[in-house]
């Protein structure tokens, strides 16, 4: 049954009446030509620095919290073996490893008792240890138990686990690995270079890896529980030079029963889905460096340099791109499912055999598997950051779609091990070719082979060879097409027959379907059909019949054939090992595959992917068939292209290390990736182009960032501005590395994938580089914020269709998300021709700057319930942006959860902040329109931003409107397959069972309205009353919880969720109406906007909470500043005080700005006004009065005043002398020089803040080094007073940034510093 998720610190409730995520291998369905569904990961990475300071600091963020038996890496002190015994020179790749066997083997027994004692004091299991590249060890026990591990000296910290899953002749020649191999003198097959692949295991008795190349030898081999020796006539131990399987065929981290690794010492693949189905490991090892296998099934035992690109395409499995390079084996999967030993495998591959000595570890990794929605601080992306500063090279897949987002172009949609800062990330291409189906033909003319696609309704498998064999014969012209009946008389020269006819007309339409065709054939006594085809490649296949072959051909055999037949008699012979067996034309050739994951976009200061690869229809070794091949999709399948192709850049430059090497590649990337209409690819969907093995061999000139070289590309991020903050300039450095021995000089140019107006790229038109020498070449970006539209990525559709993850029917279809980039790739020329690319990558936001513009809302009388507040700031309006605001009567409120509490820093984007609850009824009633059309909405803030919401991240509103305190609703924030764009999904709840009424999109709108859905931290989720059965006529009240987790957060119920919440949607304590934006439960948010606050009674104290959907970020951190509690600029919450008095003075309406603070100082007796009934607020405050006020603030305290007056001008009949006297004796002032107080003299602002300063005591203070007013200098004589007055609240200034400190300051304005100061700094309340 379909439920919704069920998410994972309690917060308190304002008004509260007391409610493991895997990696997939990134591979497509086998031997069907179509797109990849494997699962695909999202994260970013994560910092390798060491922890530090107390044991909390030690231990991954949400440990504190955890519960119950979870799985982590234990991270001892210390470097890793290899770093620890190895020079500076062999981690620079420029010597070979010294053995330091003794040594290693010392850490390895170290390691060992360290993970046996911690296990030990956990009561915990062990699973495994590493010492190569890290010392740790990988438990799984309780979670109270492993927090406290944290104490001992020895852990330097503590990290999730996250399970992983698992995620080619032709492809040589778009990579142009062919051009590489062939080159005279310099020709580099990747002769030297060992490759480890992390996987499924290998094949090795396959003929692709040099094996016997049969059936009886795998399964004599899989008898076995270690790797067969050199002389067992099983393994060519050239190729195979080792490895060692992890799990077991059993294993599978995801299932209890089976989670408990089995290894032994033969990493020998599965064969899981039945003979010839291909294991994704021994794909993967094929096509990065397989040996390749002739048309006669043998291993291609030829020279490599001599290989011409017929006998590539004859070929019936293509050599990988480094067919020299050596091969390691790393089992880490079972024959199904998922793992958690990736970590162990990466540790390794230092040293595969385990005897201390390093001259055998791996060279370059490749890891063709990933994780969807993948935390930033997966141990995984900390080992391949280390391994490649060890000098070992990891290429990992992008992801692909799978069943959470249906289409790979979903935002995020990639993530770790690929997210590494080290790794390359590899998307999936379509290729120049693809496989195509092979009849075997006998002719005059020496034709041999003829292409097409096989019918699909006829088992070809089951089928004796006579079956599949015959001679062929035209059918008549009358009916060329075979959509009739063949008469008596004609099926005479048909019967026992292959029937050739034609399948479509000129326009390539058909006149019949197939199978009406297949079967007037069948019932004129023919026994197979070959259809003429006037194109090389359809989209669509045929079915036939399921009682007699046939294919069609395409329009180049169907030419041949036609010769062949005019020459004398033709036979054909079909074979299921024939099928994809060719290779043609593609149709998407150099396109993107639709199922490649689309990767960061800047949010997190990088972009993925990398570059592209051929993955889609890729033939390579199938497991347990001897030399057969089989065709896989999927980024899983681009990657290993990009391993083999490393390994020649490596061979080629030996010098290199791994940054180095990824930058070749990723520079030489230069075929770019188009889609159908020509348009080129972004940089954050292909990274820099296709990989190019010939360019990257002859790099010796690199570029890559400055600021983050791990990551070669240049991210300037996402970056918010305001419309008026004006032009904008930020530069980043790019380092061009010149490692020849010669100089070069290159023409830049800039060519755009994606544009925004109002941002501009400019660079040097020119750079030379001396031999040897590095230098900085400056990219910088103007941005004009009042310029910047969103504009869609050209390459990218808007509509998107959700679909049913198992039916394929339609659920909701909408415009998708997006944000607007400035993208392409800085061009380097060298005499006229491309030398070098870099992506560039930059996402400027503007943004508004709004307030509502009121420390609270007052009512101008007790039985008011209606007031207007005013927005007041910087406007968002231009280019399909506009600033909207979300208002409603607050719920919950919670502080910042600290970091070391979470399971992971990401999840602190679902750290509540602020939820409120609104309701338009109330409004639709008022305009006279029904209220049960209306709608409820919660608003929701978080103390972190997200990218996007997504499957990883889960929010939920559970709603009881029986009152019976138990769900009777929920709203789940999810998506649906093939929707790039979060939805709120409403379930109704009936005991167990559980029923999706709606499905809406989150914030009320779809992507075509910008309500700033990504890289933000508030939301809206929106749902008509009638869904959750809320009628006026019952007036029914509900109570909401919510509930927020994450993917990532095992041994917690919840990130963060609230207390039950009372709301009653149709008599709300507050409601609002303003100016209206078109989407629901949204207003304008604009300058001098005024929003109406309706109150149902003056019963309670109540608070608003403002969304400011369209503002900038802000401060999250939680910390107390000068202005507060640093929460951000969207969520602003603001008191709705109860009315304790009417108006008091007549000169002070209501709605006078300061008639609070007036009212209140009078109900304190510290001002009573004048006998005529007026306060004259805007008269200025004299002295006397003002030590009036200071006195009465005190309490009017017992005094007796000195009999001989202090100041000459204050005699002992003056109305205030007591006040004045009791001010001097408590040192707030001294008076003037000349012995007079001057009691009626103005009271000017400076003064004002000196006697609030003194009245406080004078307190320790010390001023900012920056002056906070713009016309109060740092020299000015009260600088500190006024500075210390504006830190506790009781000023703020004035708009314009000025404090204006010798204006005088008036009664009313005295009135408020009085107000803020009691109620702020001496703590009274408000309303008494």
């Amino acid at each position: 049954m379909t439920t919704p998720h069920a998410p994972r610190r309690r917060m308190k409730a304002v008004g509260a009446t007391g409610l493991s995520a895997a990696l997939a291998l990134t591979l497509g369905v086998p031997a069907t030509f179509s797109a990849a569904h494997a699962q695909s990961p999202q994260q970013v990475e994560g910092s390798t620095a060491s922890a530090s300071g107390d044991a909390a600091s030690r231990i991954s963020p949400g440990l504190q919290k955890a519960e119950g038996q979870i799985t982590v890496y234990v991270q001892f002190k210390g470097k890793g073996a290899f770093e620890q015994t190895q020079s500076a020179a062999v981690l620079a790749r420029k010597e070979a490893p010294a053995n330091r066997q003794a040594q290693v083997q010392a850490i390895a027994a170290q390691v060992q008792s360290q993970a046996q004692s911690v296990a030990a004091a956990s009561g915990a299991k062990l699973m495994y240890t590493t010492h190569n590249a890290m010392r740790g060890a990988a438990i799984t026990g309780d979670a109270a138990q492993i927090r406290a591990l944290a104490e001992r000296p020895d852990v330097e910290r503590i990290s999730p686990i996250i399970a992983k899953e698992r995620m080619n002749s032709g492809s040589e020649i778009d990579t142009k690995t062919l051009a590489t191999w062939t080159r005279e003198n310099t020709g580099y097959t990747g002769k030297g270079v060992k490759i480890a692949i992390v996987d499924s295991g290998v094949d090795y008795t396959h003929a692709d890896f040099g094996g016997p190349g049969t059936v009886d030898a795998y399964l004599k081999a899989k008898a076995m529980t270690e790797l067969p020796s050199a002389d067992s006539g099983l393994i060519d131990r050239n190729k195979f030079i080792g490895g060692i399987d992890l799990v077991g065929d059993d294993y599978n981290a995801s299932v209890a029963e089976k989670s408990t690794p089995q290894p032994d010492n033969n990493p020998l693949d599965c064969r899981p889905d039945g003979f010839g189905s291909g294991g994704h490991g021994t794909h993967v090892a094929g096509t990065a460096a397989g040996y390749g296998v002739t048309a006669n099934g043998t291993t291609y035992r030829g020279d490599y340099k001599n290989l011409t690109e017929e006998q590539l395409k004859g070929m019936s499995i293509g050599p990988g791109t480094a067919p020299d390079a050596q091969i390691l084996a790393i089992r880490v999967f079972g024959c199904y499912g998922n793992s958690s030993v990736v970590m162990k495998a990466l540790d390794t591959v230092m040293d595969p055999n385990g005897d201390g000595d390093f001259s055998d570890r791996a060279d370059i990794v490749n890891l063709s598997l990933g994780g969807e929605f993948a935390p930033a601080d997966d141990p995984e992306s900390y080992m391949i950051n280390t391994m490649a500063r060890q000098g070992v090279f990891t290429v990992a897949a992008a992801g692909n779609a799978n069943n959470y987002n249906g289409v790979g172009d979903t935002y995020s949609d990639s993530g770790s091990p690929a997210n590494a800062a080290a790794a390359l990330s590899v998307a999936n291409a379509y290729g120049s070719t693809q496989p195509i189906d092979r009849v075997r033909a006998t002719t005059k003319t020496g034709l041999e082979w003829l292409q097409g696609d096989y019918s699909v309704n006829f088992d070809y498998s089951k089928a004796s060879a006579d079956q599949l064999r015959g001679e062929v014969v035209a059918a008549p012209k009358r009916n060329r097409y075979a959509c009739e009946a063949f008469t008596a008389e004609e099926a005479k020269a048909l019967k026992g027959k292959w029937v050739y006819f034609e399948w479509d007309q000129d326009d390539l339409s058909f006149p019949c379907g197939s199978k009406v065709r297949f079967d007037n054939v069948q019932a004129a006594g023919g026994v197979g059909v070959v259809m003429a085809g006037k194109a090389e490649r359809y989209t669509i296949g045929i079915g036939g019949n399921a009682t007699i072959p046939g294919l069609r051909l395409t329009a180049s055999s169907t030419k041949d054939l036609e010769k062949a037949l005019a020459a004398g008699p033709v036979t054909v012979e079909m074979n299921p090992d024939f099928k994809a067996s060719g290779r043609g034309p593609h149709s998407h050739a150099f396109d993107l595959n639709s199922s490649s994951a689309r990767g960061q976009h800047g949010s997190d200061g990088f972009i993925k992917p990398d570059l592209a690869a051929p993955g889609t229809e890729i033939v390579s070794a199938a497991v347990g068939t001897g030399n057969k091949g089989v065709s896989f999709t999927g980024t899983s399948m681009a990657t290993p292209h990009v391993t083999g192709i490393a390994a020649l850049v490596m061979q080629a430059h030996q010098d290199y290390n791994p940054q180095m090497i990824k930058a070749a590649l990723m520079n030489g990337a230069s075929t770019p990736i188009k889609n159908e209409q020509g348009t080129q690819y972004a940089v954050d969907r292909v990274g820099t182009g296709m990989v190019n093995a010939r360019a990257a061999v002859d790099a010796k000139v690199i570029a890559y960032d400055a600021k983050t070289p791990e990551r070669v590309s240049t991210a300037f991020g996402v970056l918010e501005y305001t419309p008026d903050s004006g032009i904008q300039t930020v530069q980043r450095e790019i380092v061009l590395d010149n490692t020849d021995s010669q100089a070069h000089t290159y023409t830049l140019s800039y060519e755009a994938s994606t544009t925004i107006p109002g941002v501009e790229y400019s660079y040097p038109q020119q750079v030379s580089v001396g031999a040897g020498e590095r230098k900085n070449v400056t990219v910088t970006v103007r941005i004009d914020p009042s310029k910047l539209e969103k504009t869609m990525d050209p390459a990218m559709s808007a509509d998107q269709v959700a679909q049913d993850w198992t039916t394929g029917k339609t659920l909701i279809a909408g415009k998708r998300q997006y944000i607007a980039s400035a993208s392409g790739r800085l061009i380097f020329s060298e005499n006229g021709r491309e030398a070098i690319r870099q992506s560039i990558h930059v996402a400027p936001k503007p943004v508004s700057k709004m307030r509502v513009d009121a420390s609270r809302i007052d009512y101008k009388g007790i039985a008011d319930k209606e007031s207007t507040v005013t927005l007041r700031g910087t406007t968002l309006n231009q280019g399909g942006y506009r600033s909207l605001l979300g208002a409603f009567e607050l719920g919950a409120v919670s502080g910042r959860i600290p970091t070391g509490q979470l399971k992971l820093p990401s999840n602190q984007a679902v750290d509540l902040q602020y939820v409120g609850a609104a309701s338009d009824a109330p409004a639709l009633k008022a305009a006279g329109k029904n209220p049960n059309d209306g709608s409820l909405f919660f608003g929701i803030s978080t103390w972190g931003t997200w990218d996007s919401m997504h499957w990883g991240r889960q929010v939920q509103v559970q709603i009881d409107t029986t009152g019976d305190s138990k769900a009777d609703y929920t709203l789940e924030v999810t998506r649906e397959k093939g929707l790039d764009y979060p939805l709120v999904k409403v379930w109704s709840i009936s005991g167990n069972a559980s029923t999706v009424v709606a499905r809406y999109p989150l914030n009320s709108a779809w992507g075509d309205t910008d309500t700033n859905i990504m890289d933000t931290n508030t939301m809206i989720l929106g749902v008509p009353l009638k869904d959750l059965g809320l009628t006026a006529e019952k007036a029914q009240s509900i109570k909401y919880t919510v509930q927020t987790d994450t993917w990532y957060n095992e041994g917690n119920s919840y990130v963060d969720t609230t207390s039950a919440i009372e709301y009653s949607p149709f008599n709300p304590g507050l409601w609002f109406t303003g100016e209206e934006s078109g989407v629901p439960g949204l207003f304008v948010d604009r300058d001098g906007g005024q929003l109406t606050v309706h109150r149902k009674n003056n019963n309670k104290e109540r608070q608003a909470l403002f969304l400011h959907m369209h503002n900038a970020t802000g401060d999250l951190s939680g910390r107390t500043t000068q202005q507060g509690v640093a929460d951000g600029d969207r969520a602003q919450v603001v008191d709705v005080p109860r009315t304790i008095h009417e108006a008091r003075f007549r000169d002070v309406p209501a709605d006078n700005q300061f008639y609070r603070e007036i009212t209140w100082i009078a109900s304190h007796q510290i001002d009573r006004g004048y006998p005529d009934g007026t306060f004259r607020p805007l008269n200025n405050m004299d002295r006397a009065t003002m030590a009036a006020y200071f006195y009465r603030m005190s309490g009017s305290p017992q005094f007796t005043a000195p009999s001989t007056p202090s100041f000459k001008d204050v005699p002992l009949n003056h109305p205030y002398y007591k006040e004045i006297e009791w001010m001097k004796a408590q040192g707030i002032t001294t008076g003037w020089s000349d012995g007079t107080f001057r009691p009626d003299s103005s009271v000017n602002r400076d003064s004002m803040a000196a006697f609030f300063y003194r009245y406080a005591g004078s307190p320790a203070y010390e001023a900012p080094a920056q002056a906070r007013f713009t016309d109060v200098s740092t020299d000015n004589l009260f600088y500190r007073e006024i500075s210390w007055l504006a830190s506790q609240g009781v000023t703020t200034g004035w708009p314009d940034g000025s404090f204006r400190p010798v204006e005088p300051v008036h009664r009313d304005a005295m009135a408020a510093f009085v107000f803020r100061y009691s109620t702020s700094v001496l703590g009274y309340s408000a309303d008494q």
